[in-house]
């Protein structure tokens, strides 16, 4: 599948934190013809083998689970409330239309409704909303119309904006964090079809990253790798109002080697082994400026007896808002090194 058209498809499928299922679905059918067996776990996990000759097992990992929200309540004139399931800052949720998923296995279209200047105090004009505060309109008037479309309590629900592609390089989702390293994984596994390799290769598809690396911790228990590297996507922030030293990644600058963030400090061997590799390869590369934030490597190190652990991420802007922008080349710069990775990381594991 050509990258854009698979990253539409990913970017496009429904899976808030808890209710991945779709993304699965989907990354099932893409990756069937590189692997050799795939199971879906107790949690929701996807995990897909690739058997090599050696016995090195490598855990590829990337996350299948975007911020979205769950109803919370359903007023009797037929609004509702709702409460996020992670990672929204409340500043920019007011005015956007929203995807609720019903138990009927459709979707409702509704928005995020706020009251226009005009009846608002003018001691509340430049006050920003809270979550609590904010209601959604599904366009009934009653909670019996509302049960009626299958919407209820725990329902969940996703900001509703398509995957775009502004110009032959750039790109736009919601859901860019993280099916961007989803994608860098299928097709990492599709460049390998049919190429002997030494180690064992298991793509772990994980669910319920943004509200604590859930999947990734019980997945690593299961895989019990020797080596590991998360796919992730990461801030970037070269653009107006950012001071240099407060820009974790640039674009067009090639995926960002992660060396700390609040959940792991990268062993300096794992750094090396996949800077030099980079080098080596020709492929351009970025450290990610230390700033916080967390990935699922943060559970993978710490599994059983520690697992040597590295992350690569794409950057993207505007991170968590209704549209993530992602640079083509960087993609594909990150595809060319995490299959280099692959292919040379029995060595890299023996470091």
């Amino acid at each position: 599948m050509e990258t854009v058209e698979l990253l539409q498809t990913l970017c496009d499928a429904f899976g808030p934190s808890g209710f991945e299922e779709e993304v699965a679905e989907t990354l099932q059918r893409l990756i069937a013809p590189y692997v050799d067996e795939m199971r879906v776990d107790a949690l929701g996990n996807l995990i897909a083998i690739r058997r090599g000759t050696g016995d090195t097992t490598l855990m590829l990992d990337a996350h299948t689970d975007e911020i979205g929200f769950i109803i919370s309540y359903i007023e009797e004139n037929g609004f509702l409330r709702f409460t996020q399931t992670s990672g929204w800052d409340a500043r920019i949720v007011p005015s956007h239309a929203l995807t609720i998923r019903s138990d009927h296995g459709t979707f409702v279209k509704g928005y995020i409704g706020t009251p226009p200047p005009h009846i608002l105090r003018p001691e509340d004009r430049d006050k920003p909303y809270k979550l609590e505060d904010l209601f959604v309109d599904i366009g009934v008037d009653s909670a019996e119309a509302v049960a009626a479309l299958g919407v209820r309590v725990g329902s969940p629900a996703v900001i509703a904006y398509p995957f775009e592609q502004l110009n032959e390089q750039v790109v736009m989702a919601r859901a860019i964090d993280d099916r961007a390293g989803c994608a860098v994984i299928v097709k990492t596994l599709e460049a390998l079809a049919g190429q002997e390799l030494e180690a064992t290769v298991v793509a772990c598809f994980s669910v319920q990253e943004e509200v604590g690396l859930r999947g990734a911790t019980t997945a690593a228990y299961q895989i019990e790798p020797d080596i590991a590297l998360v796919l992730e996507t990461t801030v970037a922030a070269d653009y107006p109002g950012i001071e240099p030293q407060r820009r974790p990644t640039r674009f067009g600058h090639g995926p960002a080697v992660v060396v700390m963030d609040n959940s792991m400090i990268t062993r300096g061997a794992t750094v090396r082994a996949i800077t030099e590799l980079a080098d080596e390869h020709l492929v351009p590369w970025q450290y990610r400026i230390p700033y916080g934030g967390g990935t699922n490597a943060g559970a993978i190190h710490r599994s059983r007896g520690g697992v040597q652990t590295g992350v690569v991420s794409i950057p993207v802007r505007y991170f968590h808002s209704p549209y993530a922008l992602m640079r083509l080349d960087d993609f594909e710069n990150t595809v060319r090194l995490v299959t280099e990775f692959t292919r040379h990381c029995p060595g890299l594991a023996r470091r």
